[in-house]
């Protein structure tokens, strides 16, 4: 029994530095916002296929109620066929005037020029400075006619 114990405090001590590894503690995370977005019919067809997505960028025109995150929010189909959604912030420049361009299945930040990869849903950084993934949001239903992500 005493072994056991042992095993498992050394496997907690050694993966704990990396767990810390994964982020850099001085950057910034994207701060938490209030996110409801419905798809339209158009767009859920165009999210039915593998590999597309849909932007809802901050400073266009959408319904009183949809709310965008932080600094947009991406909705994509990865190569899992699963429907993902995260924010359009860089979490290494952490402003919201800074949103990623997308072309699936990568999401590049305009001004420290780091690539996000989206293909399996994960959306962690493979180029640039930025050592976290994106901000993921999992409240995501599909309802068959559209898709409604909220936080």
């Amino acid at each position: 029994m005493k072994l056991q114990l042992n095993s498992r405090k050394w496997i907690v001590g050694a993966l704990m530095p990396l767990l810390m590894l994964s982020c850099r503690n001085d950057e910034n995370e994207i701060p938490e916002c209030e996110v409801y977005v419905k798809t339209s019919y158009s767009e859920y067809q165009t999210l039915l296929m593998t590999n597309s997505a849909v932007v809802y960028e901050k400073d266009a025109l959408y319904p009183a109620n949809f709310r965008l995150g932080y600094g947009g929010i991406l909705i994509f189909r990865d190569l899992e066929r699963q429907i993902r959604c995260c924010d359009l912030s860089c979490p290494y420049e952490n402003l919201r005037s800074v949103t990623l361009n997308v072309k699936m299945p990568y999401a590049t930040c305009p001004e420290c020029g780091s690539e996000f990869d989206l293909t399996y849903g994960a959306c962690n950084p493979i180029k640039g400075p930025a050592s976290c993934g994106l901000k993921l949001y999992t409240k995501i239903r599909d309802t068959g006619s559209y898709i409604l992500v909220t936080n």
